[in-house]
């Protein structure tokens, strides 16, 4: 085991006792004693392959009440081969750096509101999160999701759009209070965190492979492949993540909402609340970079067509929402129809996540391709 201050890191299921899970408790739960751990192994949904994220349950308790927490604990997966060591550092810090320092800041802000940390605040709770400097072995401690009910859709099925609906609201969230926290403040957020690193080497890679895999599922649109290839220009999309001088608004994005970083819970069929997680490549980037995202890697061609404008108007509504009325700001007035014509420029970034997910994950099928025709058609393809 590391060791991280005072706190213990796990480096395995088995590194997970009693008297740690209790010191990592009682910084939120005052008074609370855990007596038993029950390890349930490790859980895993969706294509995530860089971190071992280990399911227990501890018993105990608390102001005479007994207890039981269900929680999961993400652990660095140094031995992964699917990921280079350095990169994978990099990964995990950006999410301790996110867990540790960012969230109590946004919470503070939703507190404000008094804003409930239930099933409609757009993140899991991490009880702790923490790095051993000399191992470089992290540890995300949180709340178990699963057992509430949470679950990623299977088989990277598109959102229907209840679900996409829940998911910008969660979104306006994220937004909202990133940018009432930076108004505040008065300090803004790269200044306190550490953003996604992306290797220009290994996304030039995968864009590269996306486009052969767009090629060879529509050999007849050549047209499109040419338009694509024009546009997917890894040098000029990574400056614009990195660039903190455009004048446009810029938010904390969670840089990689798609569907299997979203946990969603049910009512039946009926979708009631939604989960971000895997906060690994976070952004600090106008709004709409998300919105893109969400849509050409989570949509299919129905709700992309035919909900996107109630979608974005919800969308709209939960950031005003957020916002409030007491910190007048410029994204307070930023309107609804800026935000759809920001979209349609984004959305380029949303094709550019898409590419470079292509050949992985997210294969070109009928729907993308009709999605991006759209796209051309407003004259930004």
């Amino acid at each position: 085991m590391a060791t991280s201050g005072k706190l213990i890191i796990p480096e395995s299921a088995e590194d997970i006792a009693p008297s740690w899970v209790q010191q990592v408790l009682q910084r939120d739960l005052l008074g609370v004693t855990i007596t038993d751990v029950y390890v349930k192994g490790r859980i895993g949904e969706g294509e995530g392959f860089m971190a071992n994220i280990v399911a227990f349950d501890a018993l105990g308790t608390r102001n005479g009440t007994s207890q039981c927490y269900s929680l999961v604990a993400k652990l660095t997966d140094l031995s992964s081969t699917l990921c280079p060591r350095d990169n994978l550092i990099d990964y995990e810090r950006v999410e301790i750096v996110f867990y540790s320092r960012v969230v109590p800041e946004l919470l503070s802000v939703a507190a404000d509101d008094h804003r409930p940390f239930d099933d409609s605040f757009f993140l899991p709770k991490c009880y702790f999160a923490a790095t051993d400097p000399s191992s470089m072995v992290s540890v995300r401690v949180m709340e178990n999701l699963k057992t509430q009910g949470f679950s990623i859709k299977p088989d990277l099925q598109p959102l229907g759009r209840e679900e996409m609906m829940l998911t910008v609201g969660a979104l306006a969230q994220l937004h909202g209070l990133s940018h009432r926290l930076d108004v505040r403040s008065g300090v803004p957020l790269p200044e306190k965190c550490t953003f996604g690193p992306f290797s220009p080497p290994v996304v030039a890679h995968l864009c590269k492979k996306g486009l052969k895999t767009f090629a060879e599922a529509f050999p007849e649109e050549k047209d499109l492949l040419f338009r694509l290839e024009k546009v997917v220009n890894v040098q000029r999309f990574l400056e614009d993540l990195a660039d903190r001088k455009s004048s446009r608004l810029r938010v904390l994005n969670h840089g990689d909402c798609w569907t299997n970083n979203i946990m969603i819970k049910y009512d039946g069929d009926v979708p009631t609340a939604v989960k971000l997680v895997d906060w690994q490549v976070i952004q600090y980037v106008p709004p709409t970079y998300d919105l893109a995202m969400l849509f050409l890697c989570s949509a299919g061609w129905d709700v992309f067509h035919n909900h996107r404008d109630a979608i974005l108007a919800h969308y709209h509504q939960q950031l005003q929402d957020t916002l409030g009325q007491n910190d007048p700001s410029d994204l307070q007035s930023y309107t609804l129809e800026q935000l759809k014509a920001d979209f349609q420029t984004d959305c380029l970034y949303g094709v550019f996540s898409r590419v470079m997910r292509m050949e992985i994950v997210l294969r070109p099928d009928p729907d993308f391709l009709r999605m991006i025709q759209e796209i051309k058609e407003w004259g930004v393809l």
